[in-house]
């Protein structure tokens, strides 16, 4: 039996630059793993079999495995389980995180001794954060998400995540989005953060969806700004519906209190390590 663990993500920070002739957006991203994690076994079969703890319309799991199945001529099937435990539609890459685990496992089945451009191009191809999500170190990601730099991760102790049962239409947020790209604003951030001088970084640091996910799903605001009213430094990943706080100190007492007094639902985690 092979096992592998799909990471979730957060963005740090999310610019989006254009919009690409072919309908995607060219966006400029950092973001690490973090320790929230679904599991996935995989398990030799005469047919391709997903046994899932949720049930998921259109899983990409089947579709990652149906793809490499055609594409490598095999004639061998899978039986997959998947423990899903990050929240679907909250901007935490939870599917891609999925399909990247996925090609990892059903290569080391299959043995299909894949070079590392060969799971590139195939993440790539199933997803924007997918080629992220492959090897979940932190990194500057821009473009489609096919270009990254790995970078050092900031030392941060804990992450409150605050979930949504609103599950968020990506393309729906894209569709609506209106760019308004600073490349001076980005710059300085970014050279502030590969300096490592977190204190500017994080008080200036943006997500561009923000206002137009929460344009498009009013319902949103709300709980955005009883978040806000714990720790004003709150923030989006992706294109939502998940914000979360991040804490630098072991010693954080004061703003576990708080947030058990909000009486929001909250998963505590951390950076991958």
């Amino acid at each position: 039996m092979i096992k592998e663990i799909a990471y979730a993500k957060i963005n740090l920070l999310l610019d989006v630059e254009k919009k690409r002739t072919d309908g995607f957006h060219d966006l400029k991203m950092i973001m690490i793993p973090i320790e929230l994690h679904d599991t996935l076994t995989f398990e030799n079969h005469q047919d391709i079999v997903l046994d899932s703890n949720i049930e998921i319309e259109n899983n990409s799991v089947i579709r990652t495995a149906n793809l490499m199945k055609e594409k490598y001529n095999v004639k061998d099937g899978a039986k997959i389980v998947l423990n899903k435990t990050i929240p679907m539609g909250a901007g935490l890459g939870g599917g891609s995180a999925d399909i990247a685990a996925t090609i990892r496992g059903l290569n080391i089945l299959w043995n299909l001794n894949l070079k590392d451009t060969e799971m590139e191009d195939l993440a790539l191809s199933l997803g924007s954060d997918t080629l992220f999500c492959l090897y979940n170190k932190p990194a500057f990601v821009y473009g489609r998400g096919e270009n990254i730099l790995y970078i050092e991760s900031p030392n941060i102790e804990s992450i409150y995540l605050f979930p949504s049962s609103i599950n968020v239409s990506t393309k729906k947020v894209f569709q609506n989005h209106r760019t308004k790209h600073n490349p001076r604003r980005f710059n300085r951030l970014f050279i502030n953060y590969l300096n490592e001088k977190y204190d500017h970084f994080f008080k200036k640091t943006y997500n561009h969806l923000l206002k137009t996910t929460l344009k498009c799903y009013p319902e949103l605001r709300k709980q955005y700004k009883d978040i806000k009213r714990i720790d004003r430094s709150a923030f989006m990943t992706g294109s939502g519906s998940t914000f979360y706080i991040l804490s630098f100190s072991k010693n954080d007492e004061q703003l576990s209190e708080k947030i058990l007094k909000s009486g929001l639902e909250t998963i505590k985690t951390k950076p991958k390590a």
